[in-house]
């Protein structure tokens, strides 16, 4: 595979092994009852906990019933009402074009993409949605398209892919890089991370010595907070953070400070159990979702 690195990304970082403090049984027990809290009745989970000043009825939804199920397998918890959620899904699918959508929304590639992922974590036969790999191959065409879809691909099985994913191979990172590298501090490990899970995610062959080249970079994204951010951000956030974990942990690598990254990770989380996608706001299955994952691969390689 054709290396994609600038020089100036070379940069050697040693990797401190720190005992790094894990959530407690009980704080852990907390976030699966959030979690569990947001169930709708009738199946999917809601985004957040009903404001009670507000007379709306809470509705489900598909993104927030995708980070829920998927929250609880990364905590190790059962998924309650499993028959219940599955059929919110199918109800979001439409095996006319392959779509899936919120409730009463339109289709795209990314709700499309986190259908196949819930879905898929959820047992539901693929041939009930199968049509959805077809609306992916179809519709994916921006980088952050193909990188949403790459993961669906990924959640259903590289090998058991109907169509050739050699396309979003090349023109994947092509795309990630069309306006050039970018610094690592400033939304380059963002760029660099997100190219790296698209090609790992779909199995891509990448040298050994590029590997070694993509961590160093990412470790060099990591800012003073613990955590990586977009271009033109002072501060670190939450969905930035897990594109590069991701890419981190896929490449077997771990981030230059563990310590200062959980520390982030910690000044996200509520005295409810919940996670916020930014400290000091309320809690949402966005930020439980990402905050739990992180914390997961964070856990894994304090072990190391």
């Amino acid at each position: 595979m054709q290396r994609f690195l600038p020089g100036s990304l070379l940069v050697v970082f040693l990797l401190p092994s720190v005992a790094l403090a894990q959530l407690t049984a009980k704080q852990k027990q907390e976030t699966i009852q959030w979690i569990t809290n947001l169930q709708d009745p009738n199946g999917g989970f809601y985004l957040a906990p009903q404001d009670p000043n507000l007379d709306a009825v809470p509705q489900p939804g598909l993104r927030a019933t995708s980070g829920a199920v998927r929250a609880l397998k990364y905590l190790g918890a059962e998924i309650p009402n499993k028959e219940k959620h599955a059929a919110f899904v199918l109800t979001c699918y439409d095996p006319q074009s392959g779509g899936f959508a919120e409730p009463g929304g339109a289709s795209d590639v990314t709700l499309t993409s986190v259908g196949v992922m819930a879905a898929v974590e959820l047992g539901i036969p693929k041939e009930k949605f199968a049509k959805a790999m077809q609306y992916l191959k179809n519709n994916a065409k921006t980088f952050e398209e193909i990188r949403i879809a790459a993961a669906a691909v990924e959640a259903w099985g590289v090998k058991d892919c109907p169509f050739d994913l050699k396309p979003w191979l090349v023109d994947g990172p092509k795309l990630a890089h069309a306006g050039g590298f970018l610094d690592p501090q400033d939304g380059g490990a963002r760029q660099l991370g997100s190219v790296a899970a698209l090609l790992l995610r779909l199995e891509a062959k990448i040298h050994p010595e590029d590997q070694k080249h993509i961590a160093k970079g990412l470790q060099e994204g990591q800012r003073d907070d613990g955590g990586w951010g977009k271009k033109d951000a002072k501060t670190s956030d939450i969905e930035t953070t897990y594109r590069v974990m991701r890419a981190l942990m896929l490449l077997k690598s771990q981030p230059a400070n563990l310590e200062k990254l959980r520390a982030f990770i910690d000044a996200h989380r509520n005295a409810d159990g919940g996670y916020a996608t930014q400290p000091g706001d309320k809690s949402t299955m966005s930020g439980v979702y990402y905050c739990v994952v992180v914390s997961k691969w964070l856990d894994a390689m304090a072990k190391k």
